[in-house]
């Protein structure tokens, strides 16, 4: 990778030298541009005043003959810029040609797990592949369009070994989302659980797009007749006040305000959430929680990395990272097996797992029993280390 990065410096610093000069050939080529400019201009004006002396002179065959030389010198000036534009061009792109070239040539001359200091196993490589398909099956089936689904379920099975009957279901949730942002509500409608809050949304959304053709009347009747039942009938109270604003706006407004395009998307997020977990789905791949992990712990790679040449030593615990990264809620879980080794208890929400300065997990419980509530330090229960409440942090499992 180092020869690859000296050698891409290296041919760059030609191209940018070469450009730097003043006989360049790009700089050639607007120079020659400018100059030609110029003689135009020039050309212009005499050939407008010979104009004007031929309209109010006899001897019209002497100027016509001036004109005609004015013409010939233009064309003559055209020929050479012609031909100095093509010429510095053709010198510009074959060194262009060359650094790519090179730099393509030097990319194939190795293979890009041999230089990778962390290769992947070869038993790997259908788990990655499997991700990426998940990861297109989840993001991307939507703006495909399809007019079989089958064709995409076979495409993902030969080519990303994903599981039909996975791909199937975010085949069918695509076509649904397709459906709403056409405006078509129907089959959204169906699908989605009475009395949820997507249910809502779209009664929200339907009564918008009443609104937006100008039929005030019919978005009137339908929120009347749709969404004092489902409150009626749900007990959420709590979404009256988002009824209000549209009411309002029935009456006093001439023009709609709402955003339209907000409430959709909405209305797509709820859905995918709702459809996710009916069908046992991740909401985000496995793949985008990896990189965006690796994303946000890669500035404490580096300061490991560096801290570690200083000092001369290495991490010697295998499958576990020297430092804590403090990752977004949605990227973290609790992890559902992790069990407490002090209280032989299960971790949950209000008993989290944390991790002592030794490295070693026990549950918040057990934590708060063997430091007396913060008021006093205790000894590891693996290891003779000894440890503070203040000291111990929260540990959160990356879900994938």
């Amino acid at each position: 990778m180092s020869e690859l990065l000296k050698t891409l410096e290296a041919e760059f610093s030609k191209i940018k030298d070469a450009e730097s000069m003043s006989d360049s050939p790009l700089k050639k080529c607007l120079t020659e541009t400018s100059e030609f400019k110029m003689n135009l201009k020039k050309l212009r004006a005499h050939l407008t005043k010979q104009i004007q002396e031929e309209a109010d002179s006899e001897n019209a065959d002497k100027l016509a003959r001036k004109r005609q030389l004015i013409i010939e010198k233009l064309h003559k000036n055209y020929r050479q810029w012609e031909h100095g534009v093509r010429k510095q061009g053709k010198v510009a792109f074959q060194q262009h040609n060359k650094f790519n070239k090179v730099i393509l040539n030097k990319i194939y001359d190795f293979d890009l797990d041999d230089v990778y200091v962390n290769p992947l196993p070869p038993n790997a490589r259908e788990y990655v592949e499997q991700a990426v398909g998940l990861h297109i099956s989840r993001y991307n089936m939507s703006s495909v369009p399809v007019e079989d689904g089958s064709d995409m379920v076979d495409y993902l099975e030969n080519v990303y070994k994903v599981d039909p009957l996975i791909s199937k279901k975010f085949v069918d949730m695509a076509q649904i989302i397709r459906e709403l942002r056409a405006g078509n509500l129907e089959s959204c409608m169906a699908w989605c659980t009475e009395g949820s809050l997507l249910e809502f949304e779209l009664h929200m959304l339907k009564a918008m797009y009443f609104l937006q053709s100008g039929d005030k009347i019919k978005a009137f009747n339908y929120v009347l007749n749709s969404i004092p039942g489902f409150l009626k009938k749900t007990k959420k109270h709590h979404l009256r006040h988002k009824v209000a604003p549209l009411l309002a706006q029935l009456v006093v407004c001439s023009q709609t305000t709402f955003d339209i395009s907000n409430q959709r998307e909405k209305c797509i997020n709820l859905f995918t959430q709702d459809y996710c977990a009916r069908n046992k789905l991740s909401f985000n791949s496995s793949l985008f929680l990896i990189v965006m992990s690796g994303i946000i712990s890669f500035q404490f790679f580096i300061k490991y990395r560096t801290i570690r040449a200083a000092s001369h030593v290495d991490w010697s615990t295998e499958n576990e990272l020297p430092f804590n990264v403090k990752l977004p809620d949605f990227l973290t879980k609790f992890h559902p097996i992790f069990i407490c080794p002090v209280l032989k208890e299960e971790t949950t929400t209000e008993n989290p797992p944390y991790a002592l300065p030794c490295h070693h997990i026990i549950s918040k419980v057990s934590l708060d029993k063997l430091s007396k509530n913060g008021t006093c330090n205790f000894k590891c229960p693996y290891c003779p280390i000894m440890a503070a409440r203040s000291r111990a942090e929260k540990v959160s499992f990356v879900f994938l």
